[in-house]
């Protein structure tokens, strides 16, 4: 019993990661907000890595800003499932996509907040 759920749950995990792998390789092949974003990341990590500051607010401020990915790759979907429905204008595949563009958009500003208020500490 014990093997047949281990077994089940090493299935789902590698095809969760399949999945993932997918869906990361789609967003890098086809988005260029995620590009820029990624690329973003990297120059931050790279700063962080010569400024002197904590450990803390280090892991803080990255975790902040995998958020923006995490926000971005949503909207990414909601864009791809809008485009799937109609190709033809709707107002509300307009909006559905002017919401997920502003999700992305207070991300970033929470960033900014963050970046700030740890500057600030």
């Amino acid at each position: 019993m014990l093997k047949k759920i281990c077994d089940v749950l090493y299935r789902r995990c590698v095809g969760a990661t399949r999945y993932s792998v997918a869906g990361f390789r789609a967003a890098l092949t086809k988005e260029e907000a995620f590009r820029l974003e990624l690329a973003g990341l990297a120059v931050l990590v790279l700063v962080l890595l010569v400024v002197p500051w904590p450990l803390w607010k280090k892991f803080l401020l990255t975790g902040s800003y995998l958020l923006i990915l995490i926000v971005e790759l949503l909207n990414s979907a909601i864009e791809d499932v809008c485009d799937l429905v109609s190709s033809e204008y709707s107002e509300l595949i307009k909006n559905a996509k002017d919401k997920g563009s502003m999700a992305v958009l207070m991300a970033l500003f929470c960033n900014v907040l963050l970046l700030i208020a740890l500057v600030l500490l």
